[in-house]
């Protein structure tokens, strides 16, 4: 045994024929190794072990080209080398807590985002802190040198599974660019495909040949291809988090009219300047809507768009009324809402100066920690699903705080400031128009 774990010599001397085999051994063994799995009838095999394409001398293309050739006699695919192989959160090797897990990932949450990276561990770096990312993962597969599975083999694959709903890429190059721009075209009108692509800078493709041996193209021709193909590309990794999270809730604008609502002006100011910037329309609202709003702001309120309600602290209209109001209008796409407190973060920020307030002098319900996320946040959520208008909620507070993580236990779409939001509204808007253009041609 090893570390209390039965152990066998070899892979013929294990009784029944495994399903799949993960290797970590050094290169020079490897061939040996695959030809025993061959002979033992295995199919499926995870290389984890690097040391042949990324690097130089004529011994590593050997090696790559003698395990190809044993992997095509005996029918095996396999994902390597130089990678961390697959997470599947939809099998349990344990109990419906598990999951099959070669990557060292820290357990994450179960949903409908699955990934495929030409990077060995930057998937498993990317998930160090699953209860911070609030997003669901459904599968990750860690290519590496793609010396036989490659990421065209994944979108082949996530195209027809039902635990997927939104495709997360990392590309340092595309071996066969035709096929993937086919598969990505057939995709993305029901399924987003987002994409980090690194090889456009001389210094990139310096550092992906050394990383995994490949030659990254031109970033001009990749961006036309992608755009082309509907395929949203960032370069952004917290940007990326952000798409996968919201294009998972499956609510598409039907254009980029932004409404915002704020109780300070001026970070409504700034996320109506940056909103323009980014290719989004802020419209100044009708007066007849104008005059529909005044029933639920105070006086000194600004309804043109930023509506500003000043910090009043009336949250049924702030979560419920406004937004719904808009919603029913006509007149906006998308809602960005700044200044979602909820009263114990108030309270709390108040009673840190007694001598603007004291605990003793607030009435009681003032004091309870209502539930205001069921009160207040889910129905918004509803209201956003029955008109197809995305909400983004911006708190300023830690991420973290009590109120903050209410919001979240909601499945609403948080952040902490307004630039991230904004860019992530506007790509969201820009991958909905282009559904709404291929339905269109469709008809």
């Amino acid at each position: 045994s090893v570390m209390g774990f039965k152990a066998y010599k070899t892979i013929s001397d294990v009784p029944e024929t495994p399903d799949l085999v993960i290797v970590i051994l050094p290169p020079k063994i490897v061939p040996q190794i695959f030809q025993e799995c061959g002979e033992k009838g295995v199919k499926r095999i995870v290389l984890i072990s690097g040391g042949f394409r990324e690097l130089t001398g004529d011994r590593k293309n050997t090696l790559r080209e003698e395990i190809q050739k044993i992997a095509e006699k005996f029918g095996i695919r396999f994902i390597g080398p130089n990678c961390l192989g697959i997470y599947n959160s939809w099998i349990y090797p344990e109990d419906e807590t598990s999951a099959l897990n070669t990557a060292i990932w820290e357990k994450q949450q179960r949903g409908y985002f699955s990934i495929a990276s030409q990077s060995g561990t930057l998937a498993s770096h990317i998930f160090f802190d699953p209860d911070n990312l609030d997003l669901g993962i459904s599968r990750s597969l860690s290519l590496g040198n793609e010396a036989d599975i490659d990421i065209v083999d994944c979108l082949e694959y996530y195209k027809e599974d039902d635990k997927t709903k939104v495709i997360g890429l990392y590309i340092e190059e595309l071996k066969r660019a035709k096929d993937f721009l086919r598969l990505a075209k057939e995709i993305t009108p029901r399924k987003p495909i987002i994409a980090i692509y690194v090889g456009g800078s001389q210094a990139a493709q310096r550092a992906v040949k050394s990383h995994t041996g490949s030659l990254a193209g031109n970033a001009k021709i990749y961006d036309a291809a992608f755009k082309e193909a509907g395929v949203i590309k960032t370069e952004l990794v917290l940007e990326f988090l952000d798409l996968a999270r919201v294009l998972t809730t499956e609510i598409y604008p039907k254009g980029n009219r932004l409404g915002i609502i704020t109780n300070s002006g001026g970070p409504g100011v700034m996320i109506a300047n940056h909103a323009e910037k980014q290719g989004l329309v802020v419209p100044k609202l009708s007066e007849e809507l104008q005059n529909q709003l005044k029933e639920y702001v105070i006086p000194t309120a600004s309804l043109k768009n930023p509506i500003d309600t000043t910090f009043d602290m009336n949250f049924q209209n702030y979560y419920i009324n406004i937004p719904k109001t808009l919603m029913q209008s006509g007149e906006i796409d998308a809602i960005m809402m700044y200044g979602v407190f909820g009263f114990q973060d108030v309270l709390k920020n108040l009673l840190k100066h007694e001598r603007v307030a004291k605990y003793e002098n607030f009435p009681d319900q003032v004091k309870k920690d209502l539930p205001l996320e069921k009160m207040l946040v889910s129905p918004l959520l509803k209201l956003s699903k029955k008109y197809s208008i995305p909400v983004f909620l911006i708190n300023p507070q830690n991420y973290n705080s009590p109120w903050s993580k209410k919001i979240r236990s909601t499945g609403a779409i948080l952040f902490q400031y307004w630039d991230r939001p904004v860019r992530c509204m506007a790509k969201l808007c820009d991958y909905s128009q282009y559904k709404k253009k291929l339905s269109e041609k469709i008809k």
